[in-house]
């Protein structure tokens, strides 16, 4: 699995821009940690120095993670952002109505760019602020060491149980209120 998902990866950096190149190896990074440490979990036997392995790369990947935040904005900080860009375009609209008569065309070609550029990134920004990694699974590895010293492996451990308790819980909870149209 990991040499197909960082080869996804390190196939999509083909064609960017310099600039793009850093953004791409923080994706790499994390995505590599992230890897290590499922495949630490996975070994049958565990000491010290392999414990202290995979705390190190879920390190890493905690660290670089915030690469991937822009694709986390839920649909208020989307909406939030959305907002965000319709009032910095309509300062940019009045800002080009009341210096239009005195600029060269190169000038506005230069003021649209950089005007462009700025809007994007305060979009991105905006994003990023109000994106969070609040997985529970995401979480729920950073108790694995402590599990694998305290029981020696994590072998037959499966989040599948928890989640069906839980969809019954809903259910049930569901099909006893007054929202069930059955």
């Amino acid at each position: 699995m990991s040499r197909y998902l960082l080869g996804v990866i390190t196939q999509s950096l083909q064609g960017r821009s310099p600039a793009q190149h850093l953004i791409f190896n923080r994706a790499i990074e994390c995505t590599r940690a992230l890897l290590e440490f499922c495949i630490y979990a996975q070994y049958k036997s565990h000491n010290d120095a392999t414990l202290s392995y995979m705390e190190n790369a879920l390190h890493r990947f905690h660290t670089s993670k915030d690469v991937f935040l822009l694709g986390l904005a839920g649909k208020k900080a989307k909406a939030k952002a959305n907002a965000l860009r319709m009032e910095l375009m309509k300062k940019r609209k009045v800002h080009e109505e009341t210096n239009a008569e005195t600029w060269t065309p190169s000038k506005k070609l230069r003021e649209m760019n950089a005007s462009r550029d700025y809007i994007r990134h305060e979009i991105d920004v905006s994003k990023q602020l109000d994106a969070d990694f609040n997985f529970p699974k995401i979480h729920l590895m950073s108790y694995w060491v402590e599990q694998i010293r305290r029981f020696a492996t994590l072998q037959k451990y499966s989040a599948k149980r928890h989640e069906q308790v839980h969809e019954m819980n809903l259910k049930d909870g569901w099909n006893a209120s007054n929202h069930n149209l059955n």
